[in-house]
């Protein structure tokens, strides 16, 4: 059935089209000169440039709705929509203006929440639409890490949870489809389970966000933003592709398709399933049961008119997951090269998502409105393959609603959202970390912009309440052994979280190229269950986990600074900021270990925390066709233990990336790029830490387009990661306890075929 699947989308783009129509255009240029510009239209990789007169013609494009993008070197990009009818020629004009290194347009950052770039925010976007980009056996935080600020904390491919300015596991909020996903029951073992799949850009909010995503923004957030083609193709399009890594053998097939009608309707399909082996390291090792797979599916369908569009979504991903053993370098797990096949341990997870978003234009003013629900089934497999060692099944419903309206110069956004989460232990199940609970979180607060001659001021408040309960009553809780904090002779226990929070930020436009942005946060996190109720054996792991009922919630100051200076070639962003986090939650080593069992008794504690740090990226396009771009990203980080006076454990060590891209050919579609990461040693060790060495790793690579017809287009590229083999354990990553290194050398080949 799979195979079939991939048959007919393939043979799809081979369709053609009878209906089909023309383009003919005028560009002129303000002051009567007459340069050469670039036209392409958008999604569709098709290319001209104008003649001696300022013209241009594309030809036999299938009838549908297509977006030019006009470009030209000294002179502002324009886009304009253009509508294409069978057996008719459209005319279409452009007036372009010089570029007089004027800032950036506003852009819409999240239409849920109303931020957009002139919000006192630090804010990255990273595309996913370039073919380098794809399939990167990290997922999503392959790329991310090269942001300045970002850093990957890995458990094996596959498992790499976010960090943001020295705040990771669940203090960084991840929105997909709207959603703000709850699936990690328990802590730095689980990965974000989402892939690049269907996605076309993401938008790392730096700092703390919780005024206006609730609990778990402490640290910031990470957007991940739909591609949505389908909504400007007249006729059914897509794309279909392949992707090789040789680290680890693994191969990676995805599509999608979709399409707009006449009546405004419209839907999009994504499909993908990836297999990989286990990876070697630079020395040339095989780390035995790192292999995995996964399975993931996208339907959308809806409706987009000027006034209103909404959106419902349904996602679904399995995937299973080897558990490198702590003995691994020792006692190696490793079979064949080739070996695909799922051996014990590992993890078995399925999630299914369904989320409904819609946006409403009503003229003095727009509301928008979301609802999903996430299911999620995780299982750790250790002794058996029949048994489960610990599994969880939590269905989480989220909701988020928001008006917003303008007054003069002020636009005021007032918003509700909420979570609805139960979590279950499965039944059997040979092992018990966390107790069956549920909680009911809801969250209001109130925005208001003022845009005034070259200020623009942000005020948000907000207020939460969260309650928590805590059930152990179940037959399988008593036979386990299994206590609640306290030992309550009920067996049930409550928590309860509230509290406000705030943010007061302004950004000011100081010249045409420069701008300064300062923002005063607040953000908190109450304690996820793990750390509140946990009392058991986490398998996977050599570790007898204890919570503590009486955490209160996480509460953060933060502080930041943002200068931007953007001209016609040359970008420079820098960054400095400082936060002190109250009741900061921690994993640790007790030094002890249970006489029944002898594992080591790991407990979680809560201290004061400081963070401060700076980051830096700097963009410089050359030459005078802008074929030469260079990019220059860095970031430190130094957090604290106040209450011990050391540092915190799992701080990201300096670290710098270099990325230079050099485009040639008709109309700059090859590529050739090189990265360098260079990170530093870490000898800043929290409790229970050691140092850890530094390293660079180098990768060179070439993408190039190839047209066939039209619209069609054939993206190759592939790419060396990592060039030299480094053999090096990362800081940030959970088997560092145990020395296994990170995967070395990487052939990477990508093909996407677009119709």
């Amino acid at each position: 059935m799979k195979y079939n699947i991939w048959a007919v989308l393939f043979l799809l783009g081979f369709t053609t089209y009878s209906q089909t129509g023309d383009i003919e255009g005028q560009i002129t240029f303000k002051g009567d000169a007459v340069f050469t510009a670039n036209i392409e239209v958008m999604d569709q990789n098709e290319y001209t440039v104008t003649d001696e007169n300022g013209t241009f013609l594309f030809q036999k494009l299938p009838a549908g709705t297509y977006q030019l993008r006009v470009t030209s070197l000294g002179y502002v990009d324009k886009i304009k929509s253009v509508v294409v009818k069978s057996e008719e020629t459209t005319n279409v004009t452009f007036l372009l203006l010089p570029r007089n290194t004027t800032l950036e347009e506003v852009i819409i950052i999240d239409r849920q929440t109303g931020l957009n770039s002139k919000t006192p925010y630090n804010y990255t976007p990273i595309s996913m639409g370039r073919i380098e980009n794809k399939s990167s056996p990290s997922g999503v935080m392959g790329i991310l890490r090269e942001v300045p600020g970002v850093y990957g904390a890995e458990f094996g491919q596959g498992i790499v949870k976010p960090f943001i300015r020295g705040l990771g596991f669940s203090r960084v909020a991840t929105i997909f489809q709207g959603n703000k996903l709850e699936n990690q029951q328990w802590g730095a073992d689980h990965g974000l389970g989402v892939n690049d799949l269907g996605v076309e850009r993401i938008d790392v909010i730096k700092g703390p966000a919780s005024v206006l995503y609730g609990s778990g923004a402490l640290g910031g957030v990470i957007l991940l933003h739909d591609d949505e083609f389908y909504k400007n193709s007249k006729t059914l399009s897509g794309n279909i592709g392949t992707t090789f890594n040789s680290v680890s053998n693994g191969l990676r097939t995805y599509g999608s398709v979709g399409q707009k009608f006449d009546s405004n309707l419209y839907f999009g399909i994504d499909l993908a399933y990836e297999n990989h082996a286990d990876y070697k390291s630079g020395d040339g090792n095989i780390i035995g049961n790192s292999r995995y797979n996964m399975s993931s599916a996208r339907v959308h369908a809806g409706i987009e008119k000027e006034n209103f569009d909404n959106k419902l979504s349904v996602s679904y991903s399995m995937q299973n997951l080897g558990i490198i053993g702590d003995d691994e370098l020792e006692n190696s797990n490793a079979t064949t090269r080739n070996d695909r096949d799922m051996q014990l341990p590992f993890q078995e997870v399925t999630d299914v998502l369904v989320s409904y978003n819609q946006r409403m234009d009503h003229g003095t003013f727009e509301s928008v409105f979301h609802i999903s629900h996430h299911f999620n089934d995780r299982k750790e497999i250790e002794t058996n393959l029949n048994l489960v060692d610990l599994g969880l099944n939590q269905n989480n419903t989220f909701y988020n609603a928001r008006i917003n309206f303008g007054s003069g110069n002020f636009t005021h956004n007032l918003g509700l959202q909420g979570n609805f989460l139960k979590n279950e232990n499965q039944n059997p199940v040979q092992d018990i970390l966390i107790p069956n609970a549920n909680y009911a979180e809801n969250g209001a607060y109130y925005m208001v912009n003022w845009d005034w001659k070259t200020y623009f001021i942000q005020g948000a408040l907000r207020y939460d309440y969260r309650h928590v309960n805590a059930d152990a009553n179940d037959d399988q809780f008593i036979e386990a052994g299994f206590v609640l904090p306290g030992e309550p002779k009920s067996r049930t226990l409550e928590s309860n979280f509230s509290g406000f929070t705030g943010s007061l930020g302004i950004t000011k436009t100081l010249s045409n190229t420069q701008k300064l942005k300062a923002n005063f946060s607040s953000g908190f996190r109450s304690p996820d269950l793990a750390e509140l109720y946990s009392f058991g054996q986490h398998p996977g792991t050599n570790r007898f986990e204890k919570g503590n009922a009486s955490f209160e919630r996480e509460q953060s100051l933060q502080l930041d600074f943002n200068y931007s200076l953007t001209m016609d070639r040359f970008r420079m962003d820098w960054s400095i900021f400082g936060s002190q986090v109250d009741n900061y939650i921690f994993f640790a080593d007790t030094g002890e270990t249970r006489s029944d069992s002898g594992l080591q008794i790991w407990e979680y504690q809560q201290v004061k925390a400081r963070l401060y740090g700076s980051e830096l990226n700097l963009q410089y396009v050359a030459l005078e066709n802008r074929s030469l771009r260079f990019n220059l990203g860095a970031a430190l980080v130094r957090g604290e233990n106040k209450d011990f006076e050391e540092p915190l454990t799992f701080i990201p060590p300096d670290n710098a990336n270099l990325e230079v891209n050099y485009s040639f050919g008709k109309l700059q579609n090859t590529s050739l790029f090189s990265k360098v990461r260079g990170v530093a040693r870490q000898d800043r060790p929290g409790f229970n830490e050691e140092e850890t060495d530094g390293f660079t790793l180098v990768d060179i690579g070439l993408s190039t387009t190839f047209k066939f017809g039209s619209t069609n287009t054939l993206e190759a590229s592939f790419a060396l990661q990592n060039l030299f083999n480094e053999t090096y354990v990362d800081h940030l990553s959970i088997l560092r306890a145990f020395n296994i290194p990170s995967p070395g050398r990487n052939l990477m080949l990508n093909l996407r075929y677009k119709f």
